[in-house]
């Protein structure tokens, strides 16, 4: 038996332990703390194995500001914690540079938040591309590229209306945070690329974006999980 099939084993023991009869209970337990001792496992282990973590494709190489706000709202939405990787393959005689974000929670939390973001950033970066496409010929490139931030900043705005957080109990929280430690303990604080400090455009991208974040359409959660808003796309 390998360690993951102990603790499946003593998680069933432990469901058994709360459901049955004192007797039947009571050799359950016993059964999980011989399975404890045998393979040096504690509480905590047992309540990490209901940790999972889940990758989301990210718009674009860089950690974009606006991104990362509506990344976070999802996380809050379902009771996760989340974080970002980057990997660089030289591939095609070209580095060819990706990033993803996880997103750690209990049971199919982690699965539901990882889809969700999927969907919400792929609309937000379309409907960016398709704002920066209105923009006068006239406009530089930066200039451009600055409106469209500020328009997906404004969006990002709008849906956090549509999306209630639904924030994980503290003792969850710490949990999740010491999956992390213990999966990932090599992470490094990252930069965020902010094209909009100090530029001065109008409020008028901002707004725009937030009627149309706040014009999505939703539809109830998935997998069971209780209507949480979810944008479709």
């Amino acid at each position: 038996m390998t360690r993951d099939e102990a603790l499946k084993k003593i998680k069933k023991c432990l469901a058994l332990a709360r459901g049955a009869s004192d007797h039947e209970a009571a050799a359950a337990m016993r059964q999980a703390q011989k399975l404890m001792q045998k393979f040096g496992l504690c509480e905590q282990d047992v309540s990490l194995a209901d940790v999972s973590e889940v990758q989301a494709r990210a718009s674009s190489s860089a950690a974009n500001l606006w991104e990362v706000r509506l990344v976070k709202l999802v996380a809050s939405a379902f009771g996760c914690e989340m974080f970002t990787q980057s990997e660089a393959k030289y591939t095609g005689g070209r580095w060819v540079h990706k990033r993803v974000w996880v997103f750690v929670g209990l049971d199919a939390a982690a699965t539901i938040a990882g889809y969700a973001c999927e969907v919400l950033v792929r609309q937000c970066a379309t409907q960016r591309m398709t704002y920066i496409g209105q923009q006068p010929r006239s406009c530089k490139q930066r200039t451009k590229s600055q409106r469209g931030d500020m328009f997906a900043m404004g969006w990002v705005i709008g849906v956090a209306d549509k999306v209630p957080a639904t924030p994980a109990e503290p003792d969850t929280k710490a949990l999740l945070r010491t999956y992390i430690q213990q999966k990932h303990p090599d992470m490094t604080p990252g930069e965020v690329r902010n094209t909009l400090e100090g530029a001065k455009q109008s409020q008028a991208h901002l707004e725009a974006g937030y009627q149309a974040g706040q014009s999505a359409q939703l539809h109830p959660g998935v997998g069971g999980q209780k209507p949480i808003a979810m944008l479709t796309g």
